[in-house]
């Protein structure tokens, strides 16, 4: 594979996918772990007599909260649509090094991937679509 600038595009784009990817689904667990520890936050305090009402409805609050955010910015999904392009690109990639496709044949097959993926980015308020 000659080291075309397709090449390095296709190998810096693989790479910050995986950023981004791996961004979204460690956030995205994150708070899932914060909302199941703040939901059950009121049922500690009373069990263990803590009676600060104030704490104890601010964090009360905090789950729906969270909630609101992950279903308006969707970072699983967000985390799944980068991993679906890093693994297309990969594709691209191992063709180019593997069995020699020509980078005007590569930059062809991103261009598609493009146009492909054009539109399914998981944004607000909007459902994520699926590419097949």
């Amino acid at each position: 594979m000659e080291n075309s600038a397709i090449a390095k595009e296709i190998a810096s784009e693989i790479i910050n996918r995986k950023v981004y990817s791996r961004f979204d689904y460690i956030l995205n667990h994150i708070l899932v772990f914060l909302t199941i520890i703040t939901s059950s936050f009121a049922g500690f305090a009373q069990l263990f007599d803590y009676k600060d009402a104030n704490v104890i409805a601010a964090v009360a609050a905090t789950p729906a909260f969270i909630l609101l955010l992950q279903k308006t910015f969707k970072w699983e999904q967000r985390g799944e649509w980068h991993w679906d392009y890093r693994r297309r690109l990969i594709a691209i990639y191992r063709e180019m090094r593997d069995q020699g496709l020509p980078s005007e044949e590569a930059s062809k097959k991103l261009n598609q991937l493009e146009e492909q993926l054009a539109g399914s980015f998981p944004g607000l308020n909007t459902q994520a679509s699926k590419e097949e």
